[in-house]
C-alpha cells in the first residue's frame, strides 16, 4: 500500500474521525452569537452612577457594631435595567446576630451626598445609611447608619472609616 492511500484510509476510518476540539466548537458558536445579534444589543452598553457603602458603624448603645456593604444604582443605565430596585447587599448586626439582605432605593439630595433607604429581606429591620462629606479616596469616609429593628427599636452609629466609591456618568 502507497503512503498515499495510508493516508487517505486513515482519514476515511469512521474511529479516525477527528472531533472537533472545544475551543473551535466554542469558537464557531461565538461568532454565530455574534452575527445573529440584533444590531440595537452590539453597541456599547450605556454607563449609570454606581454607589459602594463597606464598613463597620459604631453605635451608640450597647447593640454592638453594624457592619454593611451594599451597591446601588444611583441612576439606571435604560429603561431595560435589570434591576427591580437601586440597591441590593447585606447588614449586619454583630451583637444581635442578625445578618440579612437588603434592598431599596438611593436619593442624592446634594452632589456627593448618597442616602441608601434599606430594608431587609425578612422584614427584620429598616436602614437608612447616608454619607455626610465629600467622597474621599480608601476607607476615610464617614457614614451615619440609622435602623430601626424588631423587638430593639431604633440603633444608630457612625463609621468614621467606611469605604465610599461612587463611579460612572456625572
Amino acid at each position: 500500500m502507497a503512503l498515499d492511500d495510508k493516508c487517505t484510509t486513515h482519514l476515511l476510518h469512521p474511529t479516525a474521525r477527528r472531533r472537533p476540539s472545544a475551543r473551535g466548537w466554542l469558537s464557531a458558536v461565538s461568532a454565530g452569537v455574534l452575527f445573529t445579534v440584533p444590531a440595537s444589543y452590539s453597541h456599547a452598553a450605556q454607563n449609570s452612577e454606581q454607589l459602594v457603602f463597606s464598613g463597620i458603624a459604631d453605635i451608640d448603645t450597647n447593640h454592638g457594631p453594624i457592619g454593611f456593604w451594599v451597591w446601588c444604582q444611583v441612576e439606571p443605565a435604560s429603561e431595560n435595567s435589570h434591576y427591580e430596585t437601586d440597591c441590593q447587599g447585606a447588614i449586619r448586626f454583630y451583637d444581635l446576630g442578625i445578618v440579612e439582605h437588603v434592598t431599596g432605593e438611593v436619593t442624592e439630595p446634594l452632589e456627593g451626598i448618597y442616602i441608601m433607604d434599606l430594608d431587609s429581606a425578612k422584614g427584620t429591620f429598616t436602614c437608612e445609611l447616608e454619607n455626610d462629606a465629600d467622597i474621599v479616596h480608601g476607607p476615610r469616609n464617614t457614614v451615619v447608619v440609622t435602623c430601626s429593628v424588631e423587638g430593639v427599636g431604633e440603633v444608630t452609629g457612625r463609621s468614621e472609616t467606611a469605604v465610599v466609591n461612587a463611579t460612572g456618568p456625572d
